[in-house]
Parts: C-alpha cells; sequence; structure tokens
C-alpha cells in the first residue's frame, strides 16, 4: 500500500503588511505631488491657445466691421488703463458669447486717428511673457 503524503498545514499570508501598504501610499503621494505643477502648467497653455484662437477670430470681426463702414465703432472699444485692470474677459463673436479662460482683453484704435483699424491687446490673468498677444502683429525686422 502506497504511503500517502500529509502536508502540515501551514498558514498561508495572503495580503500586504501595513508597512507594505504606507510605502506604495508615499510613493503614489510622491509622484502625484510631482506631477500636479506639470498638468496645472500645461492646463493654462491649452486656456491661453484656447483663448488666443478666439481673439484672432474676434479681431477678424471687427477688422471686417470696419472694412465695412471705414470706421471705429467706439461700442468695441475698451482701452488699455496703463495698469491691467478693467480689461473684457467676455465679447460676442458670431452672435455666441465667448469668455474667455486665462485673460483679459483691451481693443483700442490702431492708430489715434482712427483710420488703421482695431488693436487688442491680450495679457493673462497669471502674467506670463509668453502669454501676451498684439494685434495686429507687428512684422519684425
Amino acid at each position: 500500500m502506497a504511503k500517502q503524503r500529509t502536508t502540515p498545514t501551514a498558514k498561508r499570508n495572503h495580503g500586504f503588511t501595513l508597512m507594505e501598504m504606507l510605502i506604495v501610499v508615499a510613493i503614489i503621494a510622491v509622484l502625484v505631488a510631482v506631477a500636479i505643477p506639470t498638468f496645472s502648467s500645461q492646463l493654462h497653455k491649452a486656456r491661453v491657445a484656447t483663448d488666443w484662437a478666439n481673439v484672432r477670430s474676434y479681431y477678424a470681426q471687427l477688422q471686417y466691421d470696419f472694412m465695412e463702414t471705414g470706421k471705429i465703432n467706439n461700442t468695441y472699444l475698451n482701452e488699455w488703463d496703463g495698469k491691467g485692470e478693467n480689461g473684457l474677459t467676455f465679447f460676442q463673436l458670431s452672435e455666441q458669447k465667448i469668455t474667455l479662460k486665462a485673460s483679459s482683453i483691451w481693443v483700442g484704435p490702431y492708430k489715434p486717428d482712427g483710420s488703421a483699424g482695431y488693436n487688442i491687446y491680450y495679457v493673462c490673468n497669471e502674467y506670463h511673457p509668453d502669454c501676451v498677444l498684439n494685434l495686429p502683429i507687428s512684422p519684425t525686422s
């Protein structure tokens, strides 16, 4: 007769210890702390890019209106106050209200006599030199 093997009933340890769980949580926390500033920066860049596209379309609409009428419409004007306060945060674009996500704009005549259309100046709420837009863009020499 064959002898049957008997194994002692060993206690199997399933799961993780508290120390292992704390280490995993700490690693995840460090990764999140590193990722948040990068994500925030990318989110800001995306908002600025969206604003720039909308502001360019608005500028084209204003210039079209100027070419049709030959004069500046004072209801569009919101000129720079020198302090960066009281800029427009929304405008009408093709009968749709556009709200800027990361900035304000100021609209003024391109030339003081009103003979050349409009000028739009865009600045981020969190001022960065890379997110300033001035339309029309002057050619650089």
